[in-house]
C-alpha cells in the first residue's frame, strides 16, 4: 500500500524528484523490553511494526522531540544511549544527532554510526549528553538508498512528538520536516536510555481514565484507568483519591505491584451523587508504597460530568454481518446465542454482507458494509456503532478503523458488550406494535423522551427480522437455521430524522409482511442513533428497543382511533380531527404545515413524515 505524506511544503519537492511517494511495506522484529534495571528508557513508540522510505536514492532524516516537560522530568539525566530501529537499509554516511530546532544548522551532539538493517539497534554514545530542562530533539540522519525503506515505525497512533521524517532538498539546501503521523503512519522507532543519579525514584502516572460524562443521579458508577510507573523503582501499593465537586476527596489504596516499565488497572466503583447537577470529578496519585510521588506533573486528572434523574434505561444493539458462504460465521453465531440468552438488554441483528452476498441480503446491509471502513469480512460484528479499537477491538489488520470489528473470543466481545451497556442511555425508546393476520399490515409506534438536548438532529431506525429460516451454511450443512436475519428497514437506511418537541417524540409507522416470511418469528427493532455521512465513527446508537410481534393487540390501542392517514394522488389525506399537521422529508426537512385541513398538496414524489398533534405518521407519496 503506498501513501503520500507530501504537506504544501513537500509540493515543489515532490516535483523536483518526479513526485516520488513515501511508501511502507510490513515488517517484522522482536518485542523489546523498554525498562533495564537502574536506567529508563523513553521513548513514544511501540515495536517495529512497518518500515517507511521515499523510495528514491535521497538523505533523509527521522527524529523525536523532547518537550519542556519531559526535560524538566529528566533534568541532570544522561542519555547514554538510543535505540533506533532500522528497516530494510542500513544506509551510508549515518549519524545520529542532538539540537534544539529541527531548523537550525548547529548540533548539540553528533556521532557517526553504522546501522544494521531490520532491527533495533543499541547505539552507545561515546559522551554521555546532560538533559537541561529546554526541550531538544534526537534523531538519526543516513543517505537511503534507492527502493529501500529505512526507517522503522510503529502501528500506534502517532504523537506530534514521535513522528518527524525529512529528506533533503539539494535545490534549496534545506530540510523539509513534516509528521508523517497526519498520514496515518506511525511513531518513529528511536528511545532514549537514560541513566544517572537525577532519574525520578517514583513516579506513576495516571493514564486512559474512563469515566461517563452523564451519570444517573443515586446510581452507582465507577471510575477506571491506567496507571503506568515511569520511575526506577517498581511499585507494591499505591493510593488515589477521587473527589465529586466540593465534598471530601475519597482515598482507595490499591495493592498491586507494578514493575519500572510496566502499567496496571484500576477501578473505583459504587460512586453515588445524590442530586441532580453538574460536577468537577477530580482524580490523583496520593501516594506510592506510603512515600509521595517524586514527580507529580502526570498524577492528576481532572473531568466535568452531569448526574441526570431521567436518564433512560440503556439497551444495546449488536449487528453481526455474516453470509452463508463464511465457513467461520457458526463459531460466531453460538458465540452469540451464548451472550444474549435470556437476556432483554441486548437486540441482534443478522446483515447477510461483508463476506458476499446470499438469498436473505438486503440493499440496507450492503450498505452498512460502509461501517468496516476497510475490507469487508466476516464474521463480524458492531455494537451501537461505535468505534471500539480504544478497548481492543481489532479489524481487518489492527485496531479497528471503524465500528465494525472482528469477532474474536466470547470473552472479548462480552468485555465490548458491557462496555456498551455502562454507557449512558440519553434518549429513551419505547415500542409497541400490533399485526393483523388478515392484512398482514404491522404497525410500529416508537415513542419516547430525551434526557439532554442531543447535539445533533438524532435518527429513528426500525428494523424487522426474522429467526427459524432453514438453509446452507458454510461449516453448518445444509439444514442450517438462520436467525435474527434483517427482512427490511421500515425507515430509510440511515433512518428518519426525529422531531424532539419539550424533549418527547412518538412517530407510528406501517409495513406490509411478505407473506414469504413467518411473522410468528419476527420481530422488531426500533434504535435512535446519530448520523454522519462523512465520519462512520460519529454514527453512534443512543439507544436501542425490541420486542416480538403481537397478534393481540388492535391498531387502536397504539395510535389514535379518530385519525387516519394515506397517501394518494399525489396528496396526503387526513380523517379526524386535529390542530396542526407538519409534514417532513426524511432528512428533517419541513416541507408544509396545515391546520385542520382534510388533504395536503406535495410538490414532489417520496417518503414524507407527517407529525400530527405530535404523533408522527410515515407515507409514500409516488
Amino acid at each position: 500500500m503506498k501513501k503520500s505524506i507530501f504537506t504544501m511544503l513537500f509540493v515543489a519537492l515532490a516535483v523536483a524528484l518526479n513526485a516520488q511517494q513515501i511508501q511502507v511495506i510490513k515488517s517484522q522484529a522482536p518485542a523489546y523490553q523498554k525498562y533495564a534495571d537502574n536506567t529508563l528508557v523513553f521513548g513514544y513508540c511501540g515495536d517495529m511494526t512497518n518500515i517507511v522510505g521515499y523510495g528514491v536514492e535521497c538523505k533523509i532524516r527521522a527524529a523525536i522531540e523532547i518537550t519542556p516537560e519531559v526535560a524538566t522530568k529528566f533534568q541532570g539525566a544522561q542519555i547514554s544511549q538510543l535505540q533506533i530501529g532500522i528497516g530494510n537499509a542500513p544506509g551510508s554516511e549515518a549519524k545520529i544527532f542532538i539540537t534544539r530546532s529541527l531548523d537550525s544548522s548547529e548540533m548539540l551532539y553528533t556521532q557517526d554510526v553504522n546501522f544494521k538493517m531490520n532491527m533495533w539497534n543499541e547505539i552507545t554514545l561515546d559522551t554521555p549528553y546532560t538533559i537541561s530542562e529546554e526541550s531538544f530533539f534526537v534523531g538519526y540522519e543516513m543517505l537511503a538508498p534507492e527502493k529501500k525503506y529505512p526507517i522503522a515505525v510503529d502501528d500506534n497512533k502517532a504523537c506530534a512528538q514521535g513522528d518527524w521524517c525529512a529528506m533533503y532538498d539539494e535545490t534549496s539546501g534545506k530540510w523539509i520536516w513534516e509528521h508523517i503521523g497526519e498520514s496515518g503512519y506511525g511513531n518513529i522507532c528511536l528511545r532514549l536510555v537514560l541513566g544517572g543519579d537525577k532519574l525520578p525514584q517514583y513516579d506513576l502516572a495516571l493514564e486512559n481514565i474512563q469515566i461517563s460524562e452523564y451519570v444517573g443521579t443515586g446510581k452507582a458508577f465507577s471510575i477506571e484507568g491506567t496507571v503506568k510507573n515511569e520511575g526506577v523503582q517498581d511499585v507494591q501499593s499505591f493510593e488515589i483519591t477521587h473527589q465529586i465537586g466540593n465534598a471530601d476527596p475519597v482515598a482507595t489504596t490499591f495493592n498491586a505491584a507494578v514493575a519500572s516499565g510496566s502499567s496496571a488497572t484500576f477501578i473505583i466503583p459504587d460512586i453515588i451523587i445524590a442530586e441532580d447537577g453538574e460536577y468537577e470529578v477530580k482524580v490523583e496519585v496520593k501516594s506510592i508504597n506510603g512515600d509521595a510521588d517524586t514527580y507529580t506533573n502526570n498524577n492528576s486528572y481532572t473531568q466535568t460530568i452531569k448526574s441526570l434523574s431521567n436518564l433512560a434505561t440503556r439497551k444495546i444493539l449488536i449487528e453481526e454481518f455474516s453470509t452463508t458462504s463464511c465457513g467461520n460465521c457458526p463459531r460466531a453465531h453460538t458465540m452469540m446465542k451464548n451472550i444474549t440468552a435470556d437476556r432483554d438488554d441486548i437486540a441482534l441483528v443478522v446483515h447477510h454482507a461483508g463476506f458476499g452476498t446470499d438469498n436473505f441480503t438486503i440493499a440496507a446491509s450492503r450498505s452498512y458494509t460502509a461501517f468496516y471502513d476497510e475490507n469487508t469480512y466476516a464474521p463480524a460484528m458492531m455494537i451501537d456503532r461505535r468505534n471500539l479499537s480504544g478497548i481492543g477491538a481489532l479489524g481487518y489488520s489492527g485496531p479497528a478503523p471503524g465500528p465494525v470489528f472482528g469477532v474474536t473470543s466470547q470473552e472479548d466481545v462480552m468485555k465490548y458488550v458491557n462496555y456498551s451497556l455502562n454507557q449512558p442511555a440519553l434518549i429513551s425508546v419505547n415500542v409497541e406494535d400490533a399485526y393483523n393476520e388478515e392484512t398482514r399490515e404491522l404497525t410500529v409506534r416508537v415513542w419516547g423522551e430525551s434526557a439532554i438536548e442531543l447535539p445533533n438532529t438524532p435518527f429513528l431506525n426500525i428494523f424487522i427480522t426474522e429467526s427459524g429460516m432453514e438453509g446452507y451454511q458454510s461449516g453448518g450443512g445444509n439444514n442450517y437455521v438462520h436467525n435474527h436475519a434483517i427482512r427490511a428497514n421500515l425507515t430509510s437506511t440511515w433512518g428518519d430524522a426525529l422531531t424532539i418537541e419539550n424533549g418527547k417524540y412518538d412517530v407510528t409507522y406501517t409495513y406490509e409482511i411478505s407473506e414469504k416470511w413467518k411473522p410468528e418469528n419476527m420481530s422488531v427493532i426500533a434504535f435512535v442513533a446519530n448520523f454522519d455521512n462523512k465520519n462512520v465513527n460519529n454514527c453512534v446508537v443512543y439507544n436501542t428497543n425490541w420486542k416480538e410481534f403481537s397478534y393481540d393487540a388492535a391498531v387502536n390501542d397504539i395510535t389514535r382511533s379518530d385519525l387516519n392517514v394515506w397517501a394518494a394522488n399525489g396528496n396526503i389525506y387526513i380523517s379526524g380531527d386535529y390542530k396542526q399537521a407538519e409534514v417532513y422529508a426524511t432528512d428533517g426537512r419541513l416541507v408544509k404545515v396545515a391546520n385542520g385541513v382534510r388533504n395536503i398538496s406535495v410538490d414532489a414524489a417520496g417518503i414524507y413524515l407527517v407529525r400530527i398533534d405530535g404523533v408522527t405518521y410515515k407515507v409514500a407519496i409516488r
